[in-house]
Parts: structure tokens; sequence; C-alpha cells
């Protein structure tokens, strides 16, 4: 095959060789030549035809150009008048094509087919060389190579070179070109299923009725449950996508046999979780006459503006709802009393297994629960997981699972060159999102993701600043600022919540939009399972007509030697994981003394046999030889192979607690139990003010953490130089701080754990003379700037009273009767707070 092409007054003329799998295939001509063209006698025709080879050019007859022209197929690459007659009079047939004119600039040819080329401005060119251009700007701008394939992805889809260099455009408008940020979109497949209507089910007609006012027929993943034996007492791990309709499965079950005078157990992680769900119980079947009782594990300590919860006895309740710990707890304690006749236990959130400290525990306790009450029925409910199937066999349960979201789902990337811009597209985007209406008449909420509580408080002033209505929402605000937020969301007071990736388990807020400010949980990045919850927050059926996600990686801004740009890659281009109980040594010696604390008499072969099924670091012969040898275990006196709980071991396993707390208190048991609360539990949630960051930051040239606890921060507060270079005022601040706080003779100074024990000492003490956690924060923001949230303060004093609780047991359990009074004399003043 030849090529034409006219390059001003010349005509390049490239054999490239045979037309067999030419197209979109880049080839290097077997030479490069070309000629002039003038007209003799009316007919134009080549002269001055010039072949150039090896880097040497030769000048060859005119007559060789047509000679060559004639043998082969011609391909006219630019339509031009005078080729055209010189190529008819000399009869040579020909055909027009493409080649893309950047390969040419490196001497190779690339036959185009339209559909498989790329516009830029007024031509097309070939994959490979957009592809370079690409790889060219995202080098000059300084994105990270991994963030190519959203790119190409981009490039693939537009076929449209142009559009995706404006994205690297300085100037360039994301709100304005969501089609061009756009990474993918999640559709929802339609299957069908059959209509159940609500009416027809096999259920008691005064529940009917109650189900009838909210919906018509079920759902999906309610119809798939049913499929599966919801109504014949099946046990089913249900895994579907957040807004499928799970919380329904649950109560299908659970609300018939609490009608029929057996325990319906609903199950949360959180205790705020608990509390509405049990507010919405209470509420929802008052009209069925059932009795609902909460036990949470937490929340006595009575504070203006906090939640307090007293948990009631739960014998005489037809429901209850608890926290896992809380019906850990009454399982630990053997107080079976209470739990006669359980009918349905739900574990809302079971994917929970795969959390560091809540796994195994929550492992421990589906599983006692199974071997207890075998007669229960168990549902689990989770969000999606890769090992579903395995979870479900693991606890003898049928897999539901339904895959497809409630709603479409929308996935952005937007690549940010600095905070300033991030900040002020957060703002555009939950702008956008709040003026647009569904069709089922609701504006677009916005829930925004970052890493710290202190960045959800400057995130939420610089939306505020560009007029739209925001609030900063973490575990440190009080309960009512928190249920004032929700509710403010609920009825569309508010348009953006900023909250912390690590409370996402508990936020739930109806959103449109979801927002991922940064990529990291703290100081870690998030892991796929968290980013797929996360991103599962947007779109509700009920208010939304579809969901939308946007990422803001920012360029060349790394953590632990990876970038942003790459995590959002890494990300997009996820799938969920498998979730795996880990345990460590101290889960293994607790999970198992929670089974012989738990189940009555247990055969060790049995214990045993369960324990070998799970992945422990630790033989269980070695489990039990601790275990006895820390006098927390015992032979039945009839029987050797039954093992049981010491009053020591069943008060340690009551508590929760870890084997090295444990002998902790067993050793320092007569000493001012406070003191053994500050050792073991010390408060670690203080942070240095923002003005007084701000003015070491200025006065020594770089950013400070605002950790307190952080050991740079110790280093800074500890610095006569430091010191030397700030204003008076914030000089006396950091002096009483030194003073009140870290005036010890410890040889690791500032590095021990003299600073976290004081500021424990003195918030108790605070407490124990009637202070509310409010007055207690404003105190040390006024003394020391020293920023405590109240909710901080509210949760660790809680914290204090459990390990009182635990310090109260273990003496108990020694006849220690002047501790235990002691401790629960001390309970009931930081409780009451008088």
């Amino acid at each position: 095959m030849i090529i034409l092409r006219r390059n001003k007054k010349i005509v390049e003329l490239y054999p490239i060789g045979p037309a067999k799998g030419a197209l979109n295939t880049k080839r290097v001509p077997l030479f490069y030549s070309y000629f002039k063209l003038q007209e003799n006698d009316g007919k134009i025709r080549p002269y001055r035809f010039i072949i150039r080879q090896d880097n040497v050019e030769t000048i060859k007859m005119p007559k060789e150009a047509i000679k060559i022209m004639r043998k082969q197929n011609v391909l006219l690459a630019t339509k031009d008048e005078n080729i055209e007659k010189m190529l008819d009079s000399l009869n040579i047939p020909y055909k027009y094509t493409h080649i893309c004119r950047h390969c040419t600039f490196e001497g190779n040819i690339t036959l185009l087919k339209k559909s498989a080329s790329y516009k830029l401005y007024d031509e097309y060119i070939c994959k490979s060389c957009a592809e370079d251009e690409i790889h060219r700007i995202m080098k000059l701008r300084g994105y990270k190579e991994a963030t190519f394939p959203n790119f190409k992805k981009l490039l693939d889809k537009t076929h449209n070179l142009e559009k995706v260099l404006k994205v690297f455009d300085p100037k360039f408008n994301p709100i304005k070109n969501e089609d061009l940020t756009l990474y993918d979109k999640i559709t929802v497949k339609k299957h069908k299923y059959p209509k159940i209507n609500v009416n027809s089910l096999k259920i008691p007609k005064k529940f009917k009725n109650i189900l009838s006012k909210k919906l018509k027929h079920l759902l999906p993943v309610q119809i798939l449950a049913l499929q599966a034996g919801l109504l014949e007492g099946e046990n089913l791990l249900v895994v579907s996508a957040t807004a499928s309709g799970k919380t329904l499965v649950g109560e299908l079950a659970g609300i018939p046999k609490a009608m029929n005078h057996k325990k319906f157990i609903y199950l949360t992680p959180l205790v705020a979780l608990a509390n509405q769900k049990y507010r919405d119980f209470k509420k929802q079947y008052k009209a069925l006459g059932l009795k609902v009782a909460i036990k949470v594990g937490s929340n006595r300590v009575k504070a203006k503006n906090e939640l307090t919860i007293a948990n009631k006895s739960a014998k005489n309740a037809d429901i209850i709802v608890a926290t896992y710990e809380g019906l850990d707890f009454m399982l630990r304690s053997a107080k079976y009393d209470e739990l006669k006749n359980i009918g349905c236990v739900v574990i809302d959130e079971i994917h929970m297994l795969g959390e560091e400290e809540r796994g195994p525990r929550l492992n421990g306790l589906v599983n006692r629960l199974l071997t207890i009450f075998p007669d229960a029925q168990l549902i689990g409910l989770s969000a999606t997981v890769k090992n579903s199937k395995q979870i479900a066999n693991n606890f003898k349960m049928k897999l539901v699972q339904y895959d497809q979201r409630p709603v479409p789902l929308e996935r952005h990337l937007i690549f940010t060159k600095n905070e300033y811009e991030k900040n002020t597209l957060l703002a555009k985007l939950a702008k956008k999102e709040f003026n647009t209406k569904s069709s089922k008449g609701y504006q677009g909420q916005t829930i925004i993701f970052t890493n710290s509580r202190r960045k959800t408080h400057s995130i939420t002033q610089q939306i505020q600043k560009r007029g739209l209505t925001a609030a900063a929402y973490h575990a440190g605000l009080s309960y009512s600022k928190k249920v004032k937020i929700e509710k403010d969301f609920a009825n569309q007071n508010i348009s953006t919540v900023v909250t912390t990736a690590a409370l996402a388990a508990g936020v739930d807020f109806p959103a449109a939009q979801v927002l991922f400010e940064t990529l990291r949980m703290g100081n870690k990045w998030l892991t796929n399972n968290d980013f797929s919850q996360m991103l599962g927050r947007a779109g509700r059926p009920t208010y939304h007509d579809r969901g939308k996600v946007f990422l803001l990686p920012e360029i060349s801004k790394e953590y632990d030697n990876e970038s942003e740009e790459e995590m959002a890659m890494k990300l997009l281009e996820s799938d969920v994981d498998d979730i795996n109980v880990e345990y460590t040594e101290l889960d293994s010696y607790e999970q198992v003394l929670a089974d012989i604390s738990s189940i009555k008499n247990p055969d060790i072969r049995n214990l045993e046999s369960k324990y070998k099924k799970l992945e422990t670091p630790v033989l269980f012969d070695d489990v039990i030889n601790l275990l006895y040898d820390k006098k927390m275990i015992t032979t039945h006196k009839n029987n050797e192979s039954v093992v049981l709980p010491t009053r020591y071991g069943r008060a340690v396993s009551m508590s929760f607690l870890a084997i090295p707390k444990a002998d902790y208190i067993k050793k320092h048991i007569n000493q001012d139990p406070l003191l053994t609360v500050e050792s073991i539990e010390a408060f670690d949630s203080a942070y240095i003010s923002n003005r007084l960051v701000t003015r070491i930051a200025k006065a020594i040239k770089t950013n400070v953490s605002t950790r307190l606890f952080a050991d740079s921060t110790r280093t800074i507060l500890t610095s006569g130089e430091v010191l030397a270079k700030l204003d008076p005022q914030y000089v006396d601040k950091i002096l009483a701080m030194q003073i009140d706080f870290m005036d010890c003779k410890c040889k690791e100074r500032p590095f021990c754990r003299c600073l976290e024990k004081n500021i424990s000492h003195k918030i108790l003490r605070r407490r124990l003379q009637g202070w509310s956690p409010n007055r207690i924060s404003k105190e040390f923001m006024s003394l020391y700037d020293i920023h405590i949230y109240p909710g901080d303060i509210f949760t660790w004093l809680d914290q204090a009273i459990r390990t009182l609780e635990a310090i109260s047991r273990i003496a108990y359990a020694f006849n220690n009767k002047k501790v235990s009074d002691n401790c629960n004399r001390l309970i009931k003043k930081i409780e009451q707070g008088k």
C-alpha cells in the first residue's frame, strides 16, 4: 500500500506494506519519499522525486514515482484536488483514508478506523499517540502514573482527546463538566421477582396492619429471605446494600414470635443505634401491646445534653434491643432467667466481624448464642462482603444475597491542587446538589467524610462562609447536639453534614451525595470494605432518584509513601474484601473464658473442638493452662471434663477485661480505685486549641499536631526554645500545663504516661465535685488552652464507671467488701455528678 499526503508544497509518499492488518497498526514505511507537482500541457505530473533512506537523500526520476504508485494500492490521507487530478489522468485508482499525523512526526504511519480514533481539535489521532499525550500532560502537571487509568477510561468513553486534556486545564470547572469527572455508573438491574403483597404474608393480622402503612409490597431482598425460609424459622445471613430493606427482614421474623410470647432480641454495635431502634420499636409496636427493653453496656452518667440509659430487667420484655456487649454481658453473667424462651435474635451489622476489637467478641457472642439457645432463629444482617458464603457456613445460616443497589449510583473523581480548591469544590458540590430536587420532592443533601474532628469543624466553617447550612458531626459532640443535627437533616433544614470516616457506621443520614474530602480514616487509608459501605450512604429509594459520590484527592499529597491519587484509583477499581476474624493471644484467652462463664457446665472437649475451628495464635491447651494458672477457672468436682469459672474468672469475663488489666487490678486491689482507673483507662482524647496550635506553628515555622498526647506535641510543650518565641499569655498556659500535668521525675519525661494520668485525675476529681462534662471542658480550655469535647468526657466517665465495676467485682470475688463498697460509692457519685 502507498500513502500519499499533502504537506505544504510537497506530496509525501509512504510505502507501508500489505493491506492486511494495516488498520490501527503503527507501521514503519519502507522508506520516506516526496515529490512536487507541476503542470505540463494541462496535465499534472510529479517532478523532482526524492527518496530518503538511512538519512541519505537520492534524487530519482519522476517516472519512478509513477511506477511505484501503479504497482500498489494508493490511499490519500488528505483531500487534494491536484493530487486527485494527477492520479485520474494516470488512471491510478485511489481511496481516501485517515492517518495519525502525530505518528508521522516519528516517521511512522498508522491508518485510522474512525471508530478507533481520537479527536484532537480538527484531526484524528491514534490511541497510542493520544495516550502518550495524556502521559506527557500528566507528568507536566505533577500527576502520579497510577491515575492514568482514569484518563484512559475517559478517553475511551469520549474518543475525544481534546475533552480529556480539558480536565488538566487550570481553569477547568468540574461543577459544570460532570460528564468529564464521571468515573462510572453503577446501575440498577431489574430482576423479575414475584409481587408479594404484605397482606398475603402468613403473619398476625395486627402486624400486617402496621406494616401496610409503610409499604404495600415486599422489596427483592425481603422476597429472597421469604423464599429461604424466613417465616419457617431458618437461620439466615442476609447480605445487601444500605437501604435495601434488610431491617424489615429481621422484624418479619422477630415480631410474630414476640406476639407469640417468645422473645425477639435485636442487636446493634453502637449505643446510639440501639437507642434509636429502641425508640422506633416502642413507637411502631405499641399498638401490638409489646413491651420493649434496652440493654447497653454504658451511658449511665447523668449530664445535661447527654443520653442516659437505665438498664432495666428484660425478664418481662417481649422485645430486647441491645448492643453486642449488652447481651454478651448477660450471657457471661449466666443470667438466663431474663432470657428464657428466645424466639429470634437479629444481629445487625454482622460484618463488624472484620473489626480488630469487635470482631473476636462478636464471633464469640454469635457462637455462644448458637450453643446456649439452639432453638432460637438467628438472622445476621450484613453489608456486602466478599466471603459471605463462608460466614453463613460458619454460623450454620442460609445465605440470602441481593447485590443490587436500591438506586443508581454515579461515582466521580476530581483531582484537586490544594486544600483551598478542595474546600471550594466541596461547598459548590453541596450547593449544587441541595438546589436539585428529586422526583419525590426532596432536596439533595450531602455527607462529607473527613479524617479528623478538627477538620469536620474547619470544613463546616468553609461551607457556611459560602452561604450554605452545614453541621460538623462526630463522637465528641454531646448527645443533644447530635440529635438536633439528625433532626435538622431529616427535616432538610441543613444541606450538609461533615463527619469522620470513623463514625460512618453510626451515621444514618438519608443523603443523596457523599463527598470524600480524604481517603483516610484517622491516620490509616480506608479499606475497600470501609469505602464500599461509605459510598453506599449515597441515595435512598424513598427520597432520591440516584446517588452521587465524589472523590477529591489532592495531587501529590502522600501518606505512608502512597499518594491520594493512587489510593483513589485503587478504591474505585476495588471490590469488597473478605472479612476475617483475627484473634490476638489476649482475644483467645478472653473468648475461651467467656464461653466457660456463659455455657452451663461446658465440656472441655466441646470447647476444644470449637476452638480448633478458629484461626488463633495460641494453642487451646496453652489457653486453658494459663486460665488455670491465673485461677480464673477450675474443674468440676464430680466431672473432670467439665470446666467452671471461679468467682474471679467470672468477674473478669463479665468486665470484658484483658488478662493484663485483670492482673493489674488484682495486684493493686487495695489501692485507691481511682488511681487504678487512671492507670489502666487513662483519658486519651485531648487536643491543643486551634489558636495555640496556630501560634506555635507560626513561631517554629512548621506544622504542629493538634493531638495533645502525640510525641511531637510533648516535645514542643517542654521546649524552652519554643516557649521563648511565644507571647506571654501562651507561655502562661503551657507553664500551667507543665506544672499541673507534667511535673514528674520520670526518666522518660515527657514521653511517660503522667500527662494522661494527671488529666484523667483532674477530670475524675471535678466530676466527683459535681461538675458536668461541659463545665470540665470549659475549664481545660480556659486554664490550659486544651480542647476536650464534652462528649469525650462523658464517654470516658462511662468507661471509668465500667472499670470501677470491674474492680468492685474482683474485690467481691476475693471477699474484699470494703473495696467493693467503695467502688460502688464512687460509681454512684460519678453517675449522679455529686
